[in-house]
């Protein structure tokens, strides 16, 4: 699934969550935690050195090529639980051990925002070709729906253009017109 799938829907699900659980962090903290969203969303992918970020660098392909060999190689430890609750512990631990206590709180509305999107992102690869390692280092890959292939999403595919983000962005106007006020209110 390319990255801008997986930033349209982990920003769908940052949104619907906070349709759920409101809260009002004021406007620079309620940008940043979009930002946020959008970076998780993407942060599985960095066990691929072929990654936005790692073409992005100067030296970014061989940074990729190490961070794919400690990993274990493209989708394994970070789609799997064990690297969504690593990852989630680490920088938890990070913010509270390292950040003065004042930021803390606010910091914490980021890691929420961070593990929304780095959370939807395996959530979403579970519905394409290749599925998820959840129960990695098991090697069994979950695929949804069990069907046939030709309906799975490859990247870049008329299934994942079309179907996938067409069902992301009706979705996403759904939600801002059954939820337009409530929304507002988180930015205040």
């Amino acid at each position: 699934m390319s990255a801008i799938t997986h930033q349209m829907i982990a920003l769908l699900t940052a949104f619907w969550l906070l349709t759920i659980y409101p809260l009002s962090a004021g406007i620079i903290i309620g940008a940043l935690s979009i930002v946020a969203v959008m970076i998780g969303a993407l942060t599985p992918d960095l066990d691929q050195p072929t990654a936005n970020i790692w073409r992005r660098l100067l030296g970014g392909r061989a940074l990729g090529n190490i961070f794919q060999f400690f990993s274990g190689g493209h989708r394994h430890v970070t789609h799997s639980l064990i690297g969504i609750i690593l990852i989630g512990y680490l920088l938890h631990q990070g913010i509270t051990t390292f950040i003065n206590p004042a930021f803390v709180p606010s910091m914490l509305v980021l890691w929420r925002a961070f593990m929304i999107g780095y959370i939807s992102h395996p959530i979403a690869d579970t519905i394409t070709d290749r599925g998820v390692p959840w129960f990695w280092p098991l090697h069994i890959n979950i695929k949804i729906p069990p069907g046939p292939e030709e309906l799975r999403v490859t990247t870049d595919s008329i299934v994942e253009t079309l179907l996938v983000r067409g069902a992301v962005i009706i979705s996403f106007i759904l939600l801002l017109i059954s939820h337009w006020p409530a929304l507002l209110l988180l930015f205040r």
